[in-house]
């Protein structure tokens, strides 16, 4: 575990033991989220995301998906706002 500071424009060093031993590099890919006042910062490889992700979604029209989507946030905005879509 290791301690380090922010500075000004927000940015953290990783120390170069833990770039090491993660095998980062500037070219990493890092994905960042928040749970419980904890700072979670994992290793992405892009290339791996979307092999699984083609996999995952190998069987399923996506554009139905995006279509029902788009349809219901019409409607919670027509709920919300009806002045807009008068």
């Amino acid at each position: 575990m290791e301690i380090v500071n922010i500075d000004k424009a927000g940015r953290i060093v990783i120390p170069g033991a833990l770039r090491k031993k993660l095998k980062l590099n500037e070219s990493s890919k890092l994905l960042i989220d928040v749970k419980n006042d904890l700072l979670i910062i994992k290793k992405i490889k892009i290339e791996e995301l979307a092999e699984q992700l083609e996999k995952d979604f190998k069987n399923i029209d996506i554009d139905i998906i995006v279509g029902k989507v788009r349809s219901d946030v019409k409607e919670e905005i027509r709920k919300k706002h009806p002045s807009v879509f008068s």
